[in-house]
């Protein structure tokens, strides 16, 4: 079944809007956990957000347009934005996955704008930084960056968003994320010469008509929105495709698009992301580039979302896919999944496949270490499964993982699952109201099944800064041998799903068919990274994580006395912590 995608027109006149102030929440939730098993003393009446319906469109964009001409003639003034009171859209529907025919469609400013943006842009040719055609590709074969925060030291393995955009020479760019505060991103680019593609979140005619409604004013912007519909909850994938003169840049970020999750503000919170960058050909023609493993995953991920036909023929066709061959895009598709060459495309069969691709053969048991910001009702089959496809072990759909009390038991002191305690909170840089985006429930902490002692506190390196990371650091006990020679010592994990079987996946039995299929309630896409083995190691005793990982992942998490030793984790929906708000 394809799953398709409705692409919005923006062109038709907007609705009146209600100007009234909008009701305030008191956090914005981060949430992509098993919400099928939801307390009953959470709130049932949760309603999903509209991100802009606190502002005036006309306002916003008069002085957006202002703000661009000025930066035109030299500087751009600086801003800064509070923590918005977003609440996340829970909507369980068990209908079947329907597909959609997606329109392309164009973007017209509305008559009563087009003056102010043909004036504001006025010269921006000859505004237009000249590129080098011979520039170097800065990351050729990839990098992992932690977000720059705001008062702490620039170490040279973080980088700020203005650094992952590079505005100046951007041309095209496909941007993705659960949470957004589109003022504070559209500040960050040149309109008038960069085109724009949001792939956002919206369940329902309604919410698209919101989102049609909210950005019809802004220049140079398509809409599409993957789909949400059926079991779908979430699309919680951050891709980014930044299309330059000479080369794209494909950055894969735990971040959403606010200006807390990008470290700016006061400084709260953390995320992390991978770049790699790849040359374009200098002119496009009508046959495909060769379309490596990382490539063809990419490309099937982004079309399942229904994406531009323009787009995916530029990945087809003018991306040079260079330096893969240590590389797996990995992704979760949402939606339902009978046939089973879909079911080992994606979810935790997909990640397996990824890791046997790059090496791991399931032969040698692994130490994994797991940073997440969002806990989901995990089991301990959930854990074995992830262990399993994590360690490439051979699994098939018959075979598909039914933990029992021996098979979980060596496992569980083999991973380790990093999420912070109350107290990491509590004495966190901003405190209770920073963590408005690490989410769990003591409904399922209390659960007879969850396995607490996976569960490690989830303190930064970066004392005081919370982690809104996504990170799988699996290493294995012995060398694994690659196809290509290559000598394994582990592989990595940088995206954006948590610990979850919302995010993962999970295999259940079809009532029509009688037969397993593979249900996913995110979207959800991370990149997977082959780490060599040093000569001779084979023999050495298994090194540290950061030792494992130094120059590939810059461990985000501290890795000694992580014990919870009788505290709680952090449970972002009790009252306790609401009266700070």
């Amino acid at each position: 079944m394809s799953l398709k995608t409705d692409v919005i027109d923006l062109s038709s006149p907007s609705p009146v809007r209600d100007t009234s102030p909008p009701a305030q929440s008191s956090t914005v939730i981060d949430l992509d956990t098993d919400v099928a098993n939801a307390s009953a003393t959470e709130p049932a009446n949760m309603q999903p957000p509209h991100y802009l319906a606190s502002l005036d469109r006309a306002a916003m964009e008069r002085e957006r347009l202002l703000r661009v001409s000025q930066s035109l003639g030299g500087g751009r003034p600086k801003r800064q934005r509070q923590m918005s009171d977003d609440d996340d859209d829970v909507n369980l529907d068990d209908a079947s996955v329907e597909d959609h025919d997606a329109t392309e469609k164009s973007i017209d400013v509305h008559d009563s704008y087009a003056g102010v943006v043909a004036d504001a842009l006025t010269g921006m040719g000859s505004k237009r930084i000249r590129e080098d055609k011979s520039i170097q590709l800065p990351y050729p074969r990839g990098v992992v960056k932690k977000t720059a925060v705001n008062g702490y030291p620039r170490k040279g393995d973080d980088i700020t968003i203005e650094e992952v955009l590079q505005p100046t020479k951007l041309r095209t760019a496909v941007l993705s994320a659960f949470q957004w505060d589109y003022e504070w991103i559209l500040d960050k680019i040149f309109l008038g010469r960069t085109q724009l593609v949001l792939v956002a979140p919206a369940k329902g005619h309604e919410g698209r008509e919101a989102l049609r409604s909210m950005l019809s004013a802004v220049p140079n912007v398509r809409l599409c929105t993957p789909s949400m519909d059926g079991l779908i909850n979430c699309m919680h994938s951050k891709l980014q495709l930044l299309f330059y003169d000479t080369y794209l840049r494909v950055c894969v970020p735990s971040a959403n698009l606010t200006n807390y999750d990008w470290g700016e503000g006061d400084g709260v919170i953390e995320n992390i992301m991978y770049i790699h960058d790849f040359p374009l050909r200098e002119n496009r023609l009508s046959v495909n580039t060769e379309i490596t493993r990382f490539a063809k995953e990419l490309i099937y991920f982004v079309e399942a979302q229904d994406m531009f036909p323009d787009i995916v023929d530029r990945l087809k066709k003018q991306v040079l896919w260079e330096n893969t061959e240590h590389l797996r895009f990995v992704h979760s598709i949402g939606g339902e999944h009978r046939e089973e060459s879909r079911i080992w495309r994606t979810g935790y069969p997909g990640l397996s496949k990824a890791v046997r691709e790059l090496g791991g053969n399931g032969r040698s048991e692994a130490q994994i270490d797991y940073v997440i910001s969002s806990l989901g009702s995990v089991t301990p089959v959930l854990v074995e499964a992830i262990y399993k496809a994590a360690t490439g072990k051979q699994m098939s759909i018959s075979t598909y993982p039914r933990s029992s009390e021996s098979s979980f038991a060596p496992i569980k002191s083999r991973i380790r699952v990093y999420f912070p305690t109350h107290d990491t909170v509590a004495t966190s840089k901003g405190g209770f109201t920073s963590a408005g985006t690490i989410c769990f429930s003591r409904s399922y902490w209390n659960k007879p099944l969850f396995p607490k002692q996976i569960i490690r506190d989830g303190r930064s390196v970066r004392r005081g800064c919370l982690m809104h990371d996504k990170v799988m650091l699996v290493r294995y006990e012995r060398p694994a041998d690659a196809s290509d020679g290559t000598q394994v010592a582990g592989v990595a994990y940088i995206g954006s799903a948590n610990m979850s079987e919302s995010a993962w996946g999970k295999l259940v039995n079809d009532s029509v068919t009688k037969r397993l299929k593979l249900n996913i309630r995110n979207w959800e896409c991370g990149v997977l990274i082959r780490v060599p083995a040093v000569a001779g190691s084979e023999d050495q005793p298994m090194k540290s994580v950061e030792e494992t990982f130094a120059g590939v992942v810059p461990t985000p998490m501290e890795t000694t006395r992580t014990e919870y030793n009788n505290k709680l984790p952090w449970f972002f929906t009790e009252a306790e912590w609401r009266k700070y708000h």
